[in-house]
């Protein structure tokens, strides 16, 4: 039976969701979409008594009348990051399926219904959080090379599953290097139950592209999968990023390489401000993999998080009440400028008002980050 829930249309996730104010949802100009994803994280960001709803926002997606379109791969976590994913607490004789973690960006197509672009297909591929970045241009780019590509993600789209790549290139490089631009298949869901599809349901349909292959036979200790053969090879390999463990629930975490944090994070020379740019960026998660993997504890990396959130959220809170009460007293787009035109939140008081969007993460880099941490060097 699948852990996760049924979500149908975008009112089946925002009564679990609206008072979560670390999700964002987003409407997309470009494609008339609504995606649904996390700003930014801390230690309560999925904590909640809705976790299984809150896990659903990385970037799930509704078309314009609110239909689901895209269900992209849940939250998970670094092994070690949470009680659940401690060595000790695994059951590892559930684990059914072990993917080489590529070191690119994620990225899924959704379909887009009458959608008037001179590009075929009828789908656009877009990140974690938006339509508009190089790495989904570049998804797209790489799909359209070839028609039968284009109409087996079709097909797949059209059957409400949503296909969930990988996209590495030379041209975005991070640790791993990767010779030529290339899509690599990382699972596929159906979109209204949040089900994986199994490993044989994956071969049966045949992929055109590269698909991460399932190494569990190399962690077998025996009949089942052995944690202490994680721990070491963790250890010792280099040239990869690590691994994604999938059990038998469909529940998922994360191992990286003792190699791939070092290389990607300074973790013993680490600034306060450093922490706090990678938070903002939204790469705590490697970071805390990175700590975890040397034995350091992850406290002030959850210190950054829980003081960015508070501060984000009072500014957030501060800007709508602002433009709530302007709009209680009947107040016009010229008597809040007037109202409001010496206010340090002058900016953000008027977009709240005339009901556009604002990215407040944006807006608290811009203006806070570098105030509120210095260049010490953590303990």
């Amino acid at each position: 039976m699948s852990k996760f829930p049924r979500i149908q249309h975008l009112n089946d996730l925002l009564p679990f969701i609206q008072d979560n104010k670390q999700i964002r949802v987003k409407p997309c100009e470009v494609t008339g979409h609504t995606v649904v994803c996390y700003m930014v994280q801390d230690e309560d960001t999925f904590a909640g008594t809705h976790e299984a709803y809150e896990r659903e926002c990385r970037g799930i997606s509704f078309d314009e009348n609110g239909k689901i379109s895209a269900r992209t791969l849940h939250k998970f976590f670094n092994i070690g990051e949470r009680d659940a994913t401690l060595p000790e607490n695994i059951d590892w004789s559930q684990v059914m399926r072990v993917m080489e973690k590529r070191d690119g960006s994620m990225v899924t197509p959704v379909k887009i219904v009458g959608w008037k672009d001179k590009i075929a297909g009828r789908f656009k591929f877009k990140t974690k959080k938006s339509f508009e970045t190089p790495e989904a241009a570049l998804a797209d780019e790489i799909a359209r090379k070839d028609p039968g590509f284009v109409l087996w993600i079709s097909n797949l789209l059209d059957a409400g599953l949503t296909p969930t790549f990988e996209v590495t290139s030379p041209r975005f490089p991070i640790v791993v290097r990767y010779e030529k631009d290339e899509l690599t298949l990382l699972h596929i869901r159906e979109n209204d139950t949040g089900r994986y599809l199994n490993e044989n349901e994956l071969k049966f349909l045949n992929p055109p592209c590269p698909m991460v292959e399932n190494l569990i036979d190399n962690f077998r200790g025996g009949a089942i999968v052995d944690g202490g053969i994680f721990k070491h090879r963790a250890e010792t390999e280099e040239g990869i990023e690590g691994w994604i463990v999938q059990l038998a629930s469909g529940e998922m975490f994360k191992v990286k390489t003792k190699w791939y944090c070092e290389l990607h994070h300074s973790v013993t020379f680490t600034r306060w401000r450093d922490i706090a740019r990678t938070v903002c960026a939204d790469q705590s998660d490697d970071l805390k993999g990175a700590f975890a993997m040397v034995g350091r504890s992850i406290e002030p990396i959850l210190q950054v998080e829980r003081h960015v959130m508070g501060k984000i959220n009072a500014i957030q809170n501060a800007v709508e009440l602002h433009a709530a009460n302007g709009r209680g007293l009947g107040r016009t787009a010229k008597d809040m400028a007037l109202a409001f035109k010496e206010h340090e939140l002058f900016g953000l008081v008027m977009r709240a008002f005339r009901e556009q969007e604002i990215d407040y993460m944006e807006y608290y880099v811009k203006h806070h980050l570098e105030e509120d941490w210095g260049l010490e060097v953590v303990a």
